[in-house]
């Protein structure tokens, strides 16, 4: 996987091992940096980003290159937490980030900043876990009231509404569907 824009462009990146993870292609995660940038005018500079269910951190980690100022990385699996400390590491970022092996729908721990830009990532036909780690996410303040979720799942699964946020935005590329949402 190549990082697609930013102070890294081209830059390459590993998934972790096994067959737990499933990697964003490189297409759908063009498309979707694009119209965040484009459709949505979100500026990534200084940004506060956190990827749940991170797996290789590449979504995090193409924020970062776009300018994000930190991101929180949050995996329940081991070998994704080795392979964004390893692709951290490589890059440079480690002190832009924060990794915390834990189930993302049981954070309990704070962030420096609120939120501004939060992926959750989950495997597919999972994404009740998305609504969870959300919803909790939210009732602590932790985002900010411009925030903007975006949650991956198969094209095939049905969205479920998230409590307290507005569905602004749903995008299909391939079988990756991506749904983009705002605080009410």
């Amino acid at each position: 996987m190549k990082i697609i824009s930013g102070s890294l462009s081209g830059r390459r990146i590993k998934s972790p091992k096994g067959k737990i993870t499933r990697p964003t292609s490189s297409r759908a995660k063009e498309s979707l940096f694009n119209f965040l940038t484009h459709g949505l005018n979100l500026n990534f500079n200084q940004s506060q980003v956190l990827d749940l269910f991170a797996g290789s951190g590449a979504l995090g980690i193409e924020s970062l290159s776009r300018g994000a100022e930190f991101c929180s990385f949050v995996d329940n699996e081991i070998n994704s937490i080795m392979a964004i400390k390893e692709n951290l590491a490589n890059l440079g970022l480690e002190r832009q980030a924060y990794v915390k092996k834990c189930d993302a729908t049981k954070i309990n721990f704070k962030f420096k900043k609120s939120l501004d830009l939060i992926f959750s990532d989950p495997p597919y036909k999972n994404f009740s876990l998305t609504k969870i780690a959300i919803e909790k996410i939210n009732k602590k303040k932790l985002i900010n009231d411009k925030g903007i979720i975006v949650t991956e799942l198969s094209s095939k699964d049905e969205i479920e509404a998230i409590e307290g946020f507005n569905l602004r935005e749903k995008k299909i590329i391939g079988d990756t569907q991506f749904c983009i949402y705002s605080l009410n």
